[in-house]
C-alpha cells in the first residue's frame, strides 16, 4: 500500500521536530582513542597536538605584543572553562596547573585526558616554545 502525501508529510513533520543533527567528530576521536591501533591512536594525538599549535600561532598574533606567553595561555583556558591555577616562583618562573577533568576544552565532553594534554601541548609549544609541560595525574604543569 503506497502512503499518500499527508501521511508522508506528517511522517517528516514529526522526524523534523525531533532530529538533532550532530557533531560526531569527538565520538570518532574518543572511539579510534578506545579501540585504535598504537599507530592509530598516535596519529590522532599527532593531528591533535598540531592543531593546538596552529590556534596557539593564531592567538599568539592577535595578542598585543606586551602579553606575556603565560598570560596568553592562561586567558585562553579560562575563556574555554578550563580550570587553572597559577603559581609565581620568587626568581620569576611562573607554573599554571591545568585540571584535566575540566572535559569543555573543545566543546564535546572527552572522557580521556589525552586529546586535552596534546592539544595543550601544542598550543603551550606556539605560544611559549621554552614552556615545559608535564603531565601528574588529572593535571597539566605548565613551568615557564
Amino acid at each position: 500500500m503506497k502512503k499518500g502525501q499527508f501521511s508522508r508529510d506528517w511522517s517528516l513533520l514529526k522526524l523534523a521536530r525531533t532530529w538533532e543533527p550532530r557533531d560526531i567528530g569527538g565520538e570518532v576521536v574518543e572511539r579510534v582513542m578506545q579501540e585504535g591501533t598504537p599507530e592509530a591512536v598516535m596519529g590522532i594525538l599527532h593531528v591533535i597536538s598540531d592543531i593546538g599549535f596552529e590556534d596557539g600561532e593564531k592567538a599568539k598574533e592577535r595578542m598585543p605584543p606586551f602579553m606575556q606567553p603565560s598570560e596568553i595561555i592562561e586567558s585562553t583556558l579560562l575563556v574555554a572553562g578550563v580550570e587553572t591555577e597559577r603559581q609565581d616562583e620568587g626568581d620569576g618562573i611562573i607554573i599554571i596547573t591545568v585540571n584535566l577533568d575540566a572535559q569543555g576544552l573543545f566543546g564535546y565532553p572527552f572522557s580521556m585526558a589525552e586529546p586535552a594534554v596534546a592539544y595543550v601541548t601544542g598550543y603551550v609549544r606556539a605560544v611559549a616554545g621554552g614552556a615545559a609541560v608535564t603531565r601528574a595525574e588529572n593535571h597539566l604543569e605548565i613551568h615557564f
